[in-house]
């Protein structure tokens, strides 16, 4: 079957949506959050995107961008999909040969991927074009519905014990008007101790204000944070999904490194699991890295189950 490939367009987005959807049908996204994304993605980064056609039907696409949060200019992150009903055509295949052409353009020095650790069929596709891992992440979800909160009232009460309290991001908004600023530093001094595939640069407050607080997917009552009296020193955030509407994402988790130790992170999340029982959510998913020990055993402690790992992959160009 001929397949031809062209620039992405505004009309294609319901049609990526669905081939994600088909590809990694338990992490579902809708085209009204891809367009988002795309509309509010900073100009200063790069971003590049490809579709494949057959019979006038989008069967695969392609992309590539900066990335703020690693930003470098000869760094990006790439993905290449297709639709399970057209794969084994070489569709894949064209579309990676098409952004990689972009790319050595670009004098391009790294490049960086994602997938799940039980698609063969992808991990495949990524050692024979180069690829090598360089990171591991775990995913784990909750089932809120049999998780006993009452067992776990005790961190609470220690949590309250150092005089510290819980907010959310729409009590600080309505009684803060520095709220948002004090939650940008926050955000910056968490994410520095996350690991990252490659080098951390700190998101400026425009991009965390469209990502993380205007996002149509933020729950500003599911938005938790920790506060020692006006100072923030920790978060832990829900998101929602539109094409999951009984599922909940868990963003970051977090505290300033001098208040660790003291119950918080487990104090925090214990909140976003009361406001998921509240709200009729059934799951909550989260992913923590490999080496992240202290996230991962809390994680466990609740009662989250683990599922496959996420495998990030670089490729480096000569």
């Amino acid at each position: 079957m001929i397949f031809h490939i062209r620039e992405f367009t505004a009309d294609d987005y319901t049609a990526i949506a669905e081939i994600g959807n088909a590809i990694y049908p338990d992490y579902r996204s809708s085209a009204d959050e891809i367009r988002y994304d795309d509309e509010h993605f900073d100009k200063k980064y790069l971003f590049k995107r490809y579709v494949a056609e057959i019979q006038n039907r989008v069967a695969g696409y392609a992309e590539y961008h900066h990335m703020p949060g690693m930003f470098h200019p000869q760094k990006f992150w790439v993905y290449v999909g297709v639709h399970p009903s057209f794969q084994k055509r070489g569709i894949g295949r064209a579309l990676y040969e098409k952004i990689e052409t972009d790319l050595r353009a670009l004098n391009a020095v790294r490049i960086f991927t994602n997938t799940r650790e039980d698609y063969p069929r992808s991990l495949a596709f990524l050692q024979r074009n180069g690829f090598a891992e360089t990171q591991r992440s775990w995913e784990s979800r909750l089932n809120v519905h049999t998780f006993d909160l009452s067992k776990f009232a005790h961190y609470l009460e220690r949590f309250s014990a150092h005089g510290l309290t819980i907010s959310t991001l729409a009590q600080e908004r309505q009684r803060d008007p520095d709220s948002l600023k004090k939650l940008h530093e926050l955000f910056v001094l968490i994410m520095e101790d996350v690991p990252h595939p490659d080098q951390y640069t700190p998101v400026d407050f425009e991009h965390f204000l469209r990502y993380s607080i205007e996002h149509p997917d933020t729950i500003a009552d599911g938005y938790f944070i920790a506060k020692d009296g006006e100072q923030y020193i920790g978060l832990s955030n829900l998101r929602r999904s539109q094409g999951e509407p009984k599922d909940l994402y868990q963003g970051l988790t977090g505290v300033r490194r001098e208040y660790r130790n003291k119950g918080i992170a487990i104090a925090l999340k214990l909140k976003t699991v009361e406001y998921a029982r509240a709200h009729g959510y059934e799951v909550i998913k989260t992913w923590n890295d490999s080496t992240n020990v202290g996230m991962l055993a809390i994680n466990e402690k609740l009662g989250f189950v683990r599922q496959p790992a996420w495998i990030t992959f670089a490729k480096e160009f000569a």
